[in-house]
């Protein structure tokens, strides 16, 4: 005979009903009766029609996942897939499914983002590596489901933030660059049509600035890749003066620094200073090993889907929450002597 929700209340002598609520996870039912709901299910064999279940809640149970940078979905250190993997593993336990999405990073087709979440049913969305338009805030403002932005501020009815703070990351690496005696320090930016290369930008241009030490010969642009990074500090190079320090927005262009330094005939840190921002692992492993401010990209993960079940499940109002990354100080960097 084939395992029942009749069986499972017979042997728990409770009515299958309760049986019915403890396995769609009711929030009447307490934690310990589903665990012996979902112990006697497992030892007897019991799978739950997860389809018909959802037609009786009409729920979907689906999340959608919106990669929409492609310097998110191509660059070297996959920032975008690392958010994925996490996502993954967070709403496994859940009984969601989740739908990944690549769409296109200027979001020309707007209605077509709206559209998607409607006929998949999507109860929640995640948008990862949004570009800073006002077209791409007006299209999540249309969403009507709720929504967790990851790098990009929008206000918002059903619209969550979660983040981390750029301008902080920055002032760590001045502190650290300046305890160490530098002035003459360069900085590559990311494009800037990414909110959190603008921030990381805009807060060495106001440290730099307020201590009358900008230049505009010591700024590049790059892309966040490797190719971008060693172009860029092959300009740096090519001045009349040349910096001390280098800021490399990401590991990436950081590690395309350090391959122009060393084909240049300098050495890392003996010449120059070089420091990355992400805090990705193979910094640890390069020579000399890459000094970074390091972002806890799991923690915004795991938070960013912890506040999306909150807002479907428990219909609790959006929130903004902001990480502290931290410095990590390794072998790139070093203090200077006059």
């Amino acid at each position: 005979m084939k395992p029942s929700i009749k069986e499972i209340a017979k042997r728990l002598n409770i009515a299958p009903s309760t049986v019915s609520r403890a396995l769609n996870d009711k929030h009447d039912i307490s934690q310990s009766l589903k665990e012996k709901v979902n112990a006697v299910a497992k030892e007897i064999g019991y799978k739950k029609n997860s389809i018909a279940a959802r037609l009786v809640n009409k729920k979907s149970n689906t999340i959608g996942v919106f990669f929409l940078s492609r310097e998110h979905i191509n660059n070297e250190e996959n920032t975008g897939f690392k958010y994925v993997e996490i996502i993954l593993d967070k709403i496994k336990d859940k009984n969601y499914d989740l739908i990944i999405f690549s769409v296109d990073s200027d979001l020309k087709d707007k209605k077509k983002y709206i559209d998607i979440c409607s006929e998949r049913q999507v109860e929640g969305a995640i948008f990862i590596g949004l570009e800073d338009t006002d077209e791409n805030t007006e299209l999540l403002r249309n969403i009507d489901v709720p929504t967790v932005i990851l790098e990009k501020r929008v206000s918002g009815k059903n619209i969550s933030y979660i983040g981390s703070d750029n301008e902080y990351g920055v002032n760590l690496i001045l502190d650290h660059l300046f305890e160490l005696g530098h002035q003459d320090i360069a900085f590559i930016k990311g494009p800037n049509f990414i909110e959190c290369s603008k921030d990381r930008f805009n807060a060495f241009y106001k440290r730099m600035t307020s201590l009358n030490l900008y230049k505009d010969s010591f700024v590049k642009e790059g892309n966040f890749r490797l190719k971008s990074g060693y172009k860029a500090t092959q300009e740096l190079l090519n001045n009349d003066k040349i910096p001390t320090a280098i800021i490399a927005s990401s590991d990436s262009m950081a590690i395309g620094a350090m391959k122009a330094i060393e084909e240049k005939g300098l050495r890392i840190p003996d010449d120059i200073s070089l420091v990355g921002y992400d805090g990705f692992e193979i910094g640890a492993f390069l020579s000399p090993s890459l000094t970074t401010v390091y972002q806890d990209f799991q923690t915004m993960g795991i938070k960013a889907v912890e506040t999306l079940f909150s807002m479907i499940e428990n219909k609790e109002s959006s929130v903004n929450l902001v990480f502290k990354p931290k410095l990590i100080e390794r072998k790139s960097t070093k203090k200077i002597f006059s």
